[in-house]
C-alpha cells in the first residue's frame, strides 16, 4: 500500500486481500497465541467477513473532504457497525468450537488491530480504527467465552442425560430415576425415554423416582411433567407412582396431574412403589 493518506473506506475495500495476508502473518508471529501450526487459509476465511462488513460500514464515499465522516461510522453499538460486530462475534464462536484457546482468539484480533492501525490514513481515522478494532476484539472474546460456556452446559446435559437411568423393573413396569438439577430440555428428554418405554411395553404403571432431584418442584421440572402427563398415552392410561418426594413437591406434582387428567400416587420408598405397582401391572405377589 502507498504511504499517502487515503480515505478509510477505500483503504479497506481496495486492499482487503493484502490486509488479511498481513494480519494472518502477524497472527503467526504473535507471542500471545499457543505455539501450534497456523491454518493460514482458515484464518483468512475468518477475517474476510470482518473486513468486508467494515468496508460496508464505512460507506461508499471517496471524497477526501468527507474523510472525518468515515471514522464517525466506527461507533460501538451503532447501526453502521452492527454487521462488523456480528462478524466478529461469529469468528469468536467459530474459534470456540475448535481446539483454540482464548489466547488464540485474542492474538488473531490483536493482529488485525495492529495491521489496521498501520494504515496510511489521517490521524483521526487511525485512532478511531484502532479503538474500534479493540472493541470488536472484546466482542469476539465475549462470544468465544459464551460459546465455550454453552458447549460445557450442553456437554454436562448430555452426560447427565446419559447417566439418568430409565429401566424396566419388570418387562411391563418402567421406571425413571431423576437426578441432579436438570433443565427443561433434559427433563423432556428423560421423560420422553420413559414415554417410549411405556408405549413399547404397553405399561399400565410407571415409576418416577425423584429422590435424586435437587429440587423436584423447580418450574422446569413441573413444566416437563405437565407435558409428559398430558400425553394421550399417559393421561388416563398409566398410573404414575412418584417416589421420595418432599411434601411441598407432592403438592406441585399433584396439581399438574390433576390438570393433565393423569393418575398419580406417592410412596416414600422404591420397594413400596414396586410392591404397589406390580399388582397394577398384572402381577400377583406371593410372600414366602
Amino acid at each position: 500500500m502507498s504511504d499517502a493518506p487515503v480515505e478509510l473506506g477505500a483503504l479497506i475495500r481496495g486492499h482487503e486481500e493484502e490486509l488479511i495476508k498481513r494480519a494472518v502473518e502477524a497472527y503467526r508471529l504473535s507471542p500471545l497465541r499457543l505455539p501450534t501450526p497456523v491454518d493460514g487459509p482458515g484464518m483468512a476465511r475468518l477475517l474476510s467477513p470482518i473486513l468486508e462488513s467494515l468496508g460496508d460500514a464505512l460507506g461508499p464515499t471517496l471524497v477526501p473532504t468527507l474523510m472525518p465522516e468515515s471514522s464517525s461510522a466506527l461507533v460501538p453499538g451503532s447501526p453502521a457497525a452492527r454487521e462488523v460486530e456480528k462478524s466478529a462475534g461469529m469468528v469468536g464462536a467459530i474459534l470456540a468450537a475448535g481446539t483454540g484457546s482464548g489466547f488464540d482468539a485474542a492474538a488473531l484480533f490483536y493482529a488485525l488491530r495492529d495491521v489496521l492501525a498501520e494504515a496510511p490514513v489521517g490521524a483521526e481515522d487511525r485512532v478511531a480504527l484502532r479503538r474500534f478494532a479493540e472493541w470488536i476484539t472484546v466482542v469476539a472474546i465475549d462470544a468465544f467465552a459464551a460459546a465455550r460456556v454453552q458447549a460445557e452446559r450442553e456437554r454436562a446435559r448430555d452426560q447427565l442425560e446419559d447417566g439418568t437411568p430409565v429401566v424396566q423393573v419388570t418387562p411391563e413396569l418402567p421406571a425413571a430415576f431423576l437426578v441432579g438439577r436438570p433443565d427443561g430440555v433434559l427433563c423432556d428428554s428423560v421423560l420422553s425415554r420413559l414415554l417410549l418405554l411405556v408405549v413399547r411395553v404397553g405399561a399400565r404403571v410407571a415409576i418416577l423416582h425423584a429422590g435424586g432431584l435437587t429440587d423436584p418442584a423447580r418450574p422446569e421440572v413441573i413444566e416437563a411433567l405437565r407435558r409428559f402427563m398430558s400425553h394421550r398415552k399417559v393421561a388416563g392410561a398409566v398410573h404414575l407412582i412418584a417416589v421420595e418426594l418432599p411434601s411441598d413437591a407432592e403438592k406441585a406434582w399433584s396439581g399438574v396431574a390433576s390438570e393433565a387428567g393423569a393418575t398419580l400416587s406417592f410412596e416414600p420408598h422404591f420397594d413400596r412403589a414396586v410392591e404397589r405397582a406390580l399388582p397394577l401391572s398384572g402381577y400377583r405377589l406371593v410372600r414366602s
